[in-house]
């Protein structure tokens, strides 16, 4: 069976299947195999208009990769768009068949080894820190940690450098060009050590009051806490009904016709100093199972299409 199976949910995604195996896994959250090529230096940005459709072998027959650098690429972009489309929350599958991965390469893997993949990454991420309120919250590092020296790896370095408290670990892997995944494992290491700041919990809001009935509202005490309400709060709620409220950034879309996403703007990506040392932060190691309801639904669908 050859089609792609879409994973509808957050963050949601696309497993491409040829044959009944797995040729390529697409996610919003984890850079394509362009960006990871380009990325890394090894294909230009102009090159990729000039190539047609399944790419893959003009690729290697106009020089610019190797057999094996792209077939590399695919299986490491592949098992990091798993990672996250198997952990989507209260997915939804959908088949459409005959439809193939846009790049075209031969590499194929098995459904039980993308699901053993995801669950070893989960494993691991669980090891390094047992919590996950990094995974998906704007990076904001610590700027006084209250250690004289602190070691990081090549890779960390570069998350520090980048992370402006508004983009999220999947963010600054599509910036970088990196493994979003890798990301996100260094993130926990990086907070594991003191180094990233936790994100603050949402304050759940009050129930809405039933209908016909009222509370007299609080009365604050003392003159600061008079000070600190709203002055006018129709206004704020005038606002939100005409549209003038704040906006709610919303993450890259997926361009239509095809299964890549926008990438993040040229030119703003910073040069990082030569030298840096590849040192990783050793945290604390928990182990904790991980949640395989969703692997299951996954592999049973997939091998029902082979």
């Amino acid at each position: 069976m050859t089609g792609a199976l879409t994973v509808v949910g957050e963050p949601g995604g696309v497993i491409f299947l040829r044959d009944g195996l797995v040729n390529g896994v697409e996610s919003p959250t984890a850079p394509s195999v362009d960006r990871l090529l380009t990325a890394a230096g090894l294909v230009e940005e102009r090159v990729w208009e000039t190539i047609p459709s399944r790419p893959a072998r003009a690729l290697v027959e106009g020089g610019h990769v190797s057999a094996a650098e792209i077939e590399l690429c695919a299986l490491n972009a592949l098992y990091d768009a798993a990672y996250f489309v198997l952990s989507t929350a209260r997915a939804e599958l959908r088949f459409a068949p005959d439809i193939e991965h846009w790049l075209g390469a031969e590499c194929t893997v098995t459904a039980d080894q993308v699901c053993d993949h995801v669950a070893r990454q989960r494993r691991i991420l669980d090891e390094v820190h047992p919590s996950d309120v990094t995974d998906t919250a704007p990076v904001r590092p610590v700027l006084r940690p209250g250690l004289d020296r602190v070691l990081v790896s090549g890779l960390q370095w570069e998350i520090v450098l980048h992370a402006d408290g508004q983009r999220t670990p999947q963010e600054l892997a599509g910036l970088l060009g990196r493994s979003a995944y890798a990301v996100t494992l260094d993130v926990r290491r990086l907070a594991a050590a003191g180094l990233i700041e936790a994100p603050v919990a949402p304050v759940p809001a009050e129930p809405e009051a039933a209908a016909g009935v009222q509370h007299p509202a609080p009365v604050p005490a003392g003159p600061e806490a008079a000070a600190a309400q709203d002055p006018d709060p129709a206004v704020h709620h005038a606002a939100r009904a005409n549209g003038t409220a704040p906006a709610v950034e919303i993450l890259p879309q997926r361009v239509p016709g095809t299964f890549t996403f926008d990438d993040p703007p040229t030119g703003t990506r910073r040069h990082l100093p030569a030298g840096v040392t590849a040192l990783a932060v050793l945290p604390g190691a928990i182990d904790k199972a991980p949640d395989d309801s969703l692997l299951k639904r996954i592999r049973s669908a997939l091998q029902s299409l082979r």
